[in-house]
C-alpha cells in the first residue's frame, strides 16, 4: 500500500517550515517564473535549495509548480529552469503545458511529471493517455465527483485531489474571463479574480432582474472535507491538497496538523471528526464558508458564497448602541486586544483592529462572551450590524510560537574500547553516520563517566530536528572528556544530515522531434443551433457541432465533443475533441483551443497522438501564433496543420455551477429546463453582459460579452464558432469572410 501524502502550499519560506514541522509528507511550489502564482511569494534559486535542503532533511518531498502555459520564445528559459530544479534534487514538477511536459519527460527522465489540474483531466480516459505519456500523478479536476475519482485511481498512476482552501467556479485551465476582460491570464499565473466580483443574474427574455441572496454570484465557498477523508482514501487517493500558496505561516501550519492527525486516524483504523474548537481555529485564520464541492455533490447555494467574497472569520456580535464618535458591540465570543474585526454594512463594511478595548469605562486587553465593549471611532456604523472577528492574536501566536509537530528519530549505537577512540553510530532506518572521536579513551584515574552521563549527552538533540529513541553499547567505566563526546555527537549529525539532503544523479537526453505528416487544412466551423447549420451547411467548410439535434440532422456534421466528457464518451468516426481524454478517439480531426496550444512542442506532442490538425490557444496573439508555427517548420521543416480562431464568442468560463440552478430553482433541487426557455445573462457593475448557455450535460458556458474578430488571411486555416447569431448573422459572416459555397 503506497504511503498517503498530505501536501501542503508553500509561498514563502516561513509557511514552507510551518508545514513540514506540522507534518506535511510533501511541499509544493512555484519559482519566480512559471508557478501559476504570480502574486505568491515564490522562491529564487537559493531559495529553492535551501527549501529542497530542509524538507529532505525531513523526510518531506519537495514538487515545483512550473504549471503556467509558456509562449514559444520563452520555451528555453523554462528548459532552463526546468534544469535547475533537476539538479538541485527537487522530487517532481507539476505541468500544465503539453509541450513542456513532453520536452522534460523525453531529456530530464529522472524525475516525477504530475499533471497540473490546470491540465484539465476529469475522467478516466483523460487520466489514461497522461499515464501513457510519462505522468507519475495525475491531480485532477476539483469538480470530479467521488465516483470517478475512485475508477481514475484503478488506472496504474497516483491520483491527487484537492481537499481544503480556495475553489474556482470554473474548471482549471478553462476560464479565460481575466484573460479576455482584463489582458491578466489565469493560465499564466496573473488571474484577476472575475469570480470574486458582482453581478446581477437577468431574465432576458423578460427583461427582469431575478432576486439573488447578495451579488457575488460567481463566487464559491472555500472546500473543507476534512471529515469525508475516509471516502477518500478509500477510494485509492495517494496525495491530499491543501491549496494556498498565498497563504500565511499559521494558515499552513494548522490546515496541515488537521488533515495530519485525520490522515494518521485512518492509517490507525481510528475513527477522526474535526472538532467545532478547531472547526472554528479553521474558520478564524480564513474562510468565505465551506463546503463539500462538486466531490460530494454540493451544489447550488451550498457551494456559493454570495454574500462576501472575502474571509468570513466568525460572529463575535452585534452593535446594540452607535453614535458619532463610539458604538458598542455585545460578544458573542471572547475579544482579545489586537484582534481583527470587521463590521458588515450593506454599502461598505468597516474593517479595523481592537487595540483599545473599553469596558466599564476602562480600557481592558480581554473581553469575554456576554460582556458590552465600546470602541471610539468616528466612522458611521449602524445600530444592529453584524461584527465579524477576523483574526484572533492569540490563536496566531500560539501557532507561531508552538514547539516543533515534527522530530525524526535515530538510533544510537557507541563502543567504548580502553586506549582506542569513542565511536559512535547514528541511524535514523536509512542512513547510517559512523563518527570517532580524535582523543582516545582513558582508564579513569578518578570518576569515570557513568553511562546516564554518557547518554545525556548523547540526547542533546534539541537544535536538531532528531530526537534518539534508542541509545546502546557496551558500556565499561571510562574516562573521555565530555567536550569530545559531544564533538563526535555533532559531527556524527551533521553527516548524517548531510546523507538525508544529498542530491540524487540524474541523467540528461537530447529530445527528438516527433515524426509528423501534414493534413490539408481546412476551416471549421462550430454551430449552435439547426438554423444556423443550415446556412453553414451551404458553405465549402467543415461543420462541426457538440449539440445532439443539429448532428442528427445534418449528417455531415462532425461531432464535436464536450469540453467536460466525465464519462469518456468519444465516437469512432471523425470528431473534434476538446479535452485530452479525446486522444484516445482513433479519429481526432481538430484538437480545439480548449487544449490551450501556446508552442510548437505542444503541437509536436498533439500530432504524436494522432490529432490531424490543431487549434491554437485563443490566447495567442498574432506574434505569438507567428513564433509558434516559424519555430515548428524551423525544426521539422514543413509547416504545422493549425487553425486559428477567427470570429465567435470564447468561453470565459466553463462551469458546473449554474447560476439559473441557483438562484431560479426550489432550493437546491435542479430544473435543467430553466435555460432551455429563457435567455439568461450576467451583468458585472461596468455594465458588460455575459450570456449563459448549458450544454446537452448541463455544464454551464459563460460566453464574452462582443464576439472576438481576427482577420482571416487564408480562409482554410480559421475556426469560426456560432453561439447565438441568428441565421442572417451567419451568412453575413461567411460571406463578408470571402468564403465560397458549395
Amino acid at each position: 500500500m503506497k504511503k498517503i501524502e498530505v501536501l501542503a502550499p508553500a509561498g514563502t519560506m516561513e509557511a514552507l517550515k510551518a508545514a513540514v514541522l506540522n507534518g506535511a509528507d510533501a511541499i509544493y511550489c512555484g519559482g519566480s517564473n512559471f508557478g501559476a502564482r504570480a502574486f505568491a511569494g515564490n522562491f529564487n534559486h537559493d531559495e529553492m535549495n535551501e527549501a529542497v535542503d530542509y524538507c529532505h532533511l525531513y523526510g518531506v518531498k519537495l514538487y515545483v509548480t512550473m504549471n503556467t502555459l509558456l509562449y514559444e520564445d520563452e520555451i528555453d528559459m523554462a528548459l532552463q529552469e526546468a534544469e535547475f530544479y533537476y539538479s538541485i534534487g527537487i522530487d517532481a514538477l507539476i505541468i500544465q503545458d503539453l509541450g513542456l511536459f513532453d520536452l522534460i519527460h523525453q531529456q530530464y527522465p529522472d524525475i516525477e511529471l504530475h499533471c497540473s489540474t490546470q491540465m484539465h483531466i476529469h475522467n478516466v480516459e483523460g487520466v489514461k493517455q497522461m499515464r501513457d505519456s510519462g505522468a507519475a500523478r495525475v491531480v485532477l479536476a476539483r469538480e470530479t465527483p467521488i465516483e470517478l475519482i475512485e475508477q481514475c485511481c484503478n488506472q496504474g498512476v497516483d491520483i491527487e485531489v484537492f481537499v481544503y482552501g480556495a475553489l474556482c467556479v470554473s474548471y482549471s485551465g478553462q476560464c479565460l474571463i481575466s484573460s479576455v476582460m482584463a489582458n491578466r491570464s489565469g493560465n499564466r499565473g496573473a488571474c484577476a479574480q472575475y469570480c470574486r466580483m458582482q453581478y446581477e443574474l437577468w431574465n432576458q427574455t423578460r427583461d427582469e432582474q431575478i432576486q439573488t441572496e447578495g451579488n457575488y454570484l460567481l463566487s464559491p465557498k472555500d472546500l473543507n472535507i476534512i471529515n469525508e477523508i475516509p471516502r477518500l482514501l478509500d477510494a485509492g487517493v495517494t496525495s491530499l491538497k491543501i491549496e494556498g500558496r498565498m497563504k500565511r505561516p499559521e494558515y499552513v501550519a494548522l490546515v496541515v496538523r488537521t488533515f495530519r492527525d485525520a490522515v494518521d486516524a485512518y492509517s490507525n483504523n481510528q475513527q477522526y471528526k474535526c472538532l467545532p474548537e478547531r472547526l472554528n481555529e479553521l474558520k478564524l485564520l480564513f474562510n468565505r464558508g465551506f463546503t463539500n464541492g462538486h466531490i460530494f455533490r454540493d451544489n447550488g447555494k451550498n457551494f456559493m458564497s454570495a454574500l462576501r467574497p472575502n474571509h468570513m472569520g466568525l460572529p463575535l456580535g452585534k452593535v446594540i448602541y452607535a453614535d458619532r464618535n463610539s458604538f458598542q458591540i455585545k460578544l458573542e465570543m471572547p475579544l482579545h486586544q489586537h484582534d481583527g474585526l470587521r463590521i458588515l454594512d450593506d454599502k461598505e463594511d468597516l474593517g479595523f483592529i481592537a487595540n483599545k478595548i473599553i469596558k466599564d469605562g476602562k480600557y481592558v486587553n480581554r473581553a469575554e462572551k456576554g460582556d458590552i465593549v465600546t470602541f471610539e471611532d468616528s466612522r458611521f456604523v449602524m445600530k444592529g450590524a453584524q461584527v465579524l472577528k477576523t483574526t484572533d492574536v492569540e490563536l496566531m501566536d500560539s501557532l507561531l510560537n508552538k514547539m516543533p509537530y515534527r522530530r525524526i528519530k535515530i538510533t544510537m549505537n557507541y563502543h567504548i574500547e580502553i586506549g582506542k577512540p569513542f565511536r559512535l553510530e547514528v541511524s535514523d532506518g536509512i542512513y547510517t553516520s559512523v563518527m570517532e572521536s580524535q582523543l582516545t579513551i582513558q582508564v579513569p584515574q578518578k570518576a569515570p563517566v557513568e553511562e546516564s552521563r554518557l547518554l545525556e549527552q548523547l540526547e542533546k538533540l534539541t537544535d536538531t530536528p532528531y530526537e534518539m529513541v534508542k541509545g546502546i553499547g557496551n558500556y565499561i567505566p571510562f574516562f573521555l572528556p565530555i567536550k569530545e563526546i559531544n564533538e563526535t555527537r555533532r559531527r556524527c549529525i551533521e553527516d548524517l544530515s548531510n546523507k538525508r539532503m544529498q542530491k540524487p544523479m540524474r541523467r540528461k537526453f537530447n529530445y527528438k522531434n516527433h515524426e509528423f505528416i501534414p493534413t490539408e487544412t481546412k476551416t471549421i466551423v462550430e454551430v449552435n443551433s439547426l438554423e444556423q447549420a443550415q446556412v453553414v451547411s451551404e458553405w465549402n467548410v467543415f461543420m462541426c457541432s457538440s449539440k445532439q439535434d443539429v448532428r442528427k440532422a445534418f449528417t455531415n456534421c462532425i461531432p464535436k465533443t464536450p469540453a467536460i466528457n466525465e464519462a469518456s464518451l468519444y465516437p469512432n468516426e471523425t470528431c473534434v475533441i476538446s479535452d485530452i481524454g479525446g486522444l484516445s478517439s482513433p479519429n481526432k480531426l481538430l484538437a480545439t483551443n480548449n487544449f490551450n496550444v501556446t508552442n510548437s512542442y505542444a503541437l509536436s506532442y498533439l500530432y504524436s497522438k494522432g490529432v490531424k490538425m490543431i487549434e491554437l490557444s485563443t490566447e495567442c496573439n498574432e506574434r505569438q501564433i507567428k513564433l509558434c508555427i516559424d519555430a515548428f517548420k524551423k525544426r521539422l521543416g514543413v509547416e504545422p496543420s493549425t487553425l486559428i480562431f477567427s470570429y465567435g464568442k470564447r468561453d470565459l468560463m466553463i462551469s458546473k455551477s449554474c447560476p439559473v440552478n441557483t438562484w431560479c430553482s426550489d432550493g437546491n433541487k435542479r430544473n435543467c429546463r430553466l435555460c432551455k426557455t429563457n435567455r439568461y445573462i450576467l451583468k458585472d457593475m461596468k455594465g458588460f453582459e455575459y450570456l449563459f448557455m448549458g450544454d446537452d450535460n448541463c455544464i454551464q458556458y459563460l460566453l464574452e460579452p462582443t464576439a472576438f474578430e481576427r482577420d482571416i488571411i487564408d480562409p482554410s486555416c480559421a475556426f469560426i464558432r456560432f453561439t447565438d447569431e441568428s441565421s442572417n448573422d451567419v451568412q453575413e459572416i461567411m460571406k463578408s469572410n470571402g468564403f465560397s459555397k458549395k
